[in-house]
């Protein structure tokens, strides 16, 4: 008859592809807002370790190499890097409270 209903019209919206695509720019929105929390070799030995840039994931000696720093310090900053991605209120108030 040719009228679509309100509830038809969402429904062909909300497709899965659709869903997912908007999950995944979510999930993009807060890596970004995490990463730019941390100091520049924390996100840099992070988006090497984990592929974030160009998709290989580098091991921590290999990092330790481009980066011309001993394995120890590339360990650092992961470490402190993934402190901030699962407590990110932290270093808010920390980045927040520094002049």
């Amino acid at each position: 008859m040719g009228s679509t209903s309100f509830c038809s019209g969402i429904q062909s919206s909300m497709n899965p592809e659709h869903a997912g695509s908007l999950y995944a720019h979510q999930v993009k929105q807060k890596l970004t807002a995490i990463l730019e929390l941390m100091d520049e070799m924390q996100r840099r030995v992070l988006q090497m370790r984990l592929g974030l840039i160009d998709g290989n994931e580098m091991t921590v000696d290999e990092v330790a190499v481009v980066l011309g720093k001993s394995p120890q310090q590339v360990r650092t900053w992961e470490e402190e890097a993934l402190q901030i991605m699962h407590h990110p209120e932290l270093a808010r108030n920390e980045k927040n409270s520094s002049c």
